[in-house]
């Protein structure tokens, strides 16, 4: 009985005997296909040009961070260091996601009229586009810099585009900065009217206790009254310093955990002073002298406290209601937008490469499924 024959598997020589039967097609294939994507590369697609600017984070940083850098709060310590500031990396995702945000983006595609010129029907088509073809954000964390561009077939329009990117980021980033402070400005204001009531309680106290007695301490007590007035001092100025922190930061960093242990020791350094005897060895002690003298010094202990109190919280307070009303330019720009004079894209060779041999490989493709076509037609003939 006779084998049918079978029907042969792809080899590279079959692949190779067809190119060459159909080389001169090939040729002409190319030929063809290498003029057309020139005219389309050189003729017919749209050149786009870039146009960027450099933009430098400025270097107050923002908010109550800021604030606590200010000169003259040495009883804060170093808080703005705690604080994190505003850093370089924090403000600029902070600029890179206003320029990507709805409100910006949204008002650029109106004032250019992107959906009339790309036929968009939806707002939602139009920014996608905005963010992916137009828009080009890139940063720098350790220069602190960031490139706003914007591409466009007009290199005038495409400069236009990005000066107004860089008139929205500043203007928001104002607006954010502005409000900011004034949620500052309503919490320091509260504690400082706070304080200053306590204030004015604790000296007309101590004048009315004056009037009375007219009393002055000996030097073991004014001594031991001393420290305890700038451990109370102290430990009040961590106390706000902590509130500061807790207000900035979440309650799991490990500054808050410090500085609660902080006030803490203080608080135990404190507790020595004020209940230890004689006996025991500490002569700073407050225990057991005259109840008059001890609430003289309570009183003027009071008045003291509430005085650094408001010599931290003051300048800050300030500081907000400054910065509330601020409305400078809140970014800095390096380079500013230009008009470009090179296009950015298409890449003339790639677009001629690729169409040339994109064309010619379907054409040898066509060609191959012909001929195993023709064969698997044969085999089944003789099936």
């Amino acid at each position: 009985m006779e084998k049918s024959p079978s029907y042969s598997k792809d080899t590279l020589s079959e692949y190779v005997l067809i190119a060459i039967k159909h080389k001169k097609s090939l040729i002409y294939t190319f030929i063809a296909s290498l003029i057309i994507s020139i005219i389309i590369a050189f003729f017919v697609l749209d050149m786009i040009y870039l146009s960027t600017a450099t933009i430098k984070t400025t270097s107050d940083s923002k908010g109550l961070s800021s604030m606590l850098g200010l000169s003259g709060l040495d009883n804060l310590g170093d808080i703005s260091s705690l604080a994190g500031g505003g850093s370089t990396a924090s403000e600029l995702a902070l600029y890179e996601n206003i320029l990507y945000s709805r409100r910006c983006v949204e008002t650029a595609v109106i004032k250019f009229k992107i959906m009339e010129e790309e036929d968009f029907s939806t707002m939602h088509d139009a920014l996608k586009y905005f963010r992916n073809d137009v828009m080009e954000v890139s940063g720098d964390k350790i220069a602190g810099t960031m490139e706003v561009g914007a591409f466009n077939k007009d290199p005038v329009k495409a400069k236009e585009i990005t000066e107004y990117l860089i008139n929205e980021l500043n203007t928001i980033n104002v607006e954010l900065k502005v409000q900011d402070a004034k949620n500052n400005r309503l919490f320091l204001g509260e504690r400082y009217n706070l304080v200053k009531s306590d204030l004015k309680k604790a000296e007309d106290s101590l004048k009315t206790f004056q009037s009375l007695y007219g009393i002055s301490p000996d030097l073991t007590v004014q001594a031991a009254v001393k420290t305890e007035i700038e451990i109370q001092a102290q430990i009040a100025s961590e106390e706000v310093k902590l509130e500061i922190l807790r207000k900035i930061l979440s309650s799991d960093q490990a500054e808050i955990k410090t500085q609660e242990e902080k006030i803490s020791a203080l608080k135990k350094q404190l507790n020595d002073i004020q209940n230890s005897s004689s006996e025991s060895g500490n002569i700073l002690t407050l225990k057991g002298k005259p109840d008059v003298i001890m609430n003289f010094l309570r009183l003027k202990r009071e008045v003291e406290i509430q005085n650094k109190i408001l010599t931290i919280i003051l300048p800050l307070y300030e500081q907000a209601k400054i910065e509330e009303n601020r409305n400078t330019p809140s970014i800095l720009v390096l380079d500013p937008p230009f008009i470009p004079d090179y296009k950015t894209k298409p890449k003339r060779l790639y677009v001629v490469l690729g169409m040339t041999i994109g064309i010619t490989l379907l054409v040898y493709i066509i060609f191959i499924a012909k001929e195993k076509w023709k064969n698997f037609k044969k085999h089944l003939q003789v099936v």
